[in-house]
C-alpha cells in the first residue's frame, strides 16, 4: 500500500514529465497551442484587391546577407510599377530589360496594374555577384490589360527575379501565374 508521501512524489514526477514535454514541444516549434499561423507563414492572399504595397521578407530571406539590397530594389521596382513611373522602373532593372520595353509599350503594359502582397520567400546565390529572389505577389488589372494567356482581373504570381551588379539590377526569370 502506498503512503501519502509516495502519492505526492508520483504526482510531482508526473507534473515534471508534463512540463518537460510542453517545453520540448515549444522548443522544437510545436505550435499546437498557438491560435494563429507560424510567424514565418506567408501572408494570406487578401480576399479582394492586392493588399499592402510594402514588400516583406520571410525569415529565410531575411537571413541572407544581401536581404536589405534585395528588399530595397524590389520595393523600388513595385513602387515604380504602381506609380507608373517608367524612369524609376528602368533604374532598377537591367539596361537590356529596359530596352525591351520602350516608354509607350511599358505604359500600356502597366496602364491599369496594381501590385501588392509582395513577399520574398527566399534569396539564393546564383553565381558570382548574382542572387535569385523567389517572390510572390498579387496584381489586379483591367481584364483587357491582363496577359493574353490569363485574361482575369486578379492574378497571383510566383516569380524568380535575378539581381546582379552594384547596385543590383533586376532581370525577371521563371514566372508562374494563376487566377486568385
Amino acid at each position: 500500500m502506498r503512503t501519502n508521501g509516495a502519492v505526492k512524489a508520483g504526482a510531482a514526477a508526473l507534473a515534471l514529465v508534463v512540463v518537460a514535454a510542453l517545453v520540448a514541444a515549444w522548443l522544437v516549434g510545436g505550435r499546437a497551442f498557438e491560435a494563429g499561423a507560424p510567424l514565418d507563414a506567408p501572408p494570406a492572399v487578401p480576399a479582394t484587391g492586392v493588399g499592402s504595397p510594402v514588400v516583406t521578407l520571410s525569415a529565410d530571406a531575411l537571413a541572407h546577407p544581401l536581404h536589405q539590397a534585395v528588399l530595397d530594389r524590389l520595393q523600388a521596382y513595385f513602387d515604380a510599377i504602381n506609380a507608373r513611373d517608367r524612369a524609376a522602373w528602368a533604374a532598377v532593372v537591367t539596361p537590356e530589360r529596359a530596352a525591351q520595353q520602350p516608354e509607350a509599350a511599358w505604359q500600356a503594359g502597366v496602364r491599369s496594374t496594381r501590385d501588392g502582397s509582395v513577399r520574398v520567400d527566399r534569396i539564393d546565390a546564383a553565381g558570382p555577384g548574382t542572387v535569385e529572389a523567389l517572390v510572390r505577389f498579387v496584381s489586379t488589372q483591367d481584364v483587357a490589360d491582363a496577359p493574353a494567356d490569363l485574361r482575369v482581373g486578379r492574378i497571383c504570381w510566383r516569380q524568380t527575379l535575378h539581381l546582379a551588379g552594384t547596385p543590383p539590377r533586376i532581370e525577371p526569370g521563371a514566372t508562374l501565374a494563376q487566377p486568385c
